[in-house]
């Protein structure tokens, strides 16, 4: 898998619920081997993301650390 460190557009909180990378789940499921992680935690966002799969958003919270992350243009529809 090759890893895509996301820009961070909103960093977390320092109240923020915090929870281990290990333990969060993906937002986004893919068939192919690009994965898009957390700018600031490095939590994977969306998984296994093939040249011709994209995602419905073009900002997402990280379920781990809380942070904004920006999607880059090539995975907007």
């Amino acid at each position: 898998m090759s890893p895509v460190i996301l820009e961070v557009t909103n960093p977390p909180s320092s109240a923020a619920d915090h929870r281990p990378p290990e333990v969060v789940k993906p937002l986004f499921q893919g068939t192919g081997d690009t994965d898009y992680l957390c700018g600031n935690c490095g939590t994977v966002i969306a998984s296994s993301m093939g040249p011709r799969q994209r995602v419905n958003v073009d900002v997402a919270t990280c379920s781990a650390c809380g942070a904004e992350n920006k999607f880059p243009p090539n995975l907007l529809p």
